[in-house]
C-alpha cells in the first residue's frame, strides 16, 4: 500500500475515533442526549473497521497510529474546542511523527 492511502486510513481512524468518542462525552458529559451516545458507539465501530485496512500487522499499525492519533487529537482541539496546542505540546506531536515515519514508512 502506498504512503499516500495508508495516511489517509490512519487519519480517517483518527476521525472517527476521536469523533465517536466526542459524541459519547457529549452524551455522557454534557448532557446532550442518548442519540449522541448511540451515533458515538456507531462511529467508535467503524473507526473499529479500519485500521484492519492497513497492509501491516496489528502491532506495527495500532503503534503507527498512536502517532497519527495524537497530532489529531491536538488538531481536534484547535478546530472544535478552539484550544490551540503550546509549543510543548507541538513538539510532542512532531516528536510524535517521527516516529510514525520510522517504524511504519522507512522500507525495510
Amino acid at each position: 500500500m502506498n504512503a499516500g492511502i495508508s495516511l489517509i486510513l490512519f487519519f480517517l481512524a483518527a476521525l472517527l475515533e476521536i469523533g465517536g468518542g466526542y459524541l459519547v462525552w457529549l452524551w455522557l458529559r454534557e448532557n446532550k442526549g442518548a442519540f449522541f451516545g448511540l451515533m458515538g458507539a456507531i462511529t467508535l465501530a467503524i473507526y473499529g473497521i479500519i485500521p484492519t485496512l492497513q497492509d501491516a500487522h496489528f502491532g506495527r499499525v495500532y503503534a503507527a497510529y498512536g502517532g497519527i492519533f495524537i497530532v489529531s487529537s491536538l488538531l481536534w482541539g484547535a478546530i472544535v474546542d478552539k484550544k490551540n496546542p503550546d509549543r510543548y505540546e507541538i513538539i510532542g506531536a512532531l516528536i510524535a511523527l517521527s516516529g510514525v515515519i520510522v517504524m511504519f514508512y522507512i522500507p525495510r
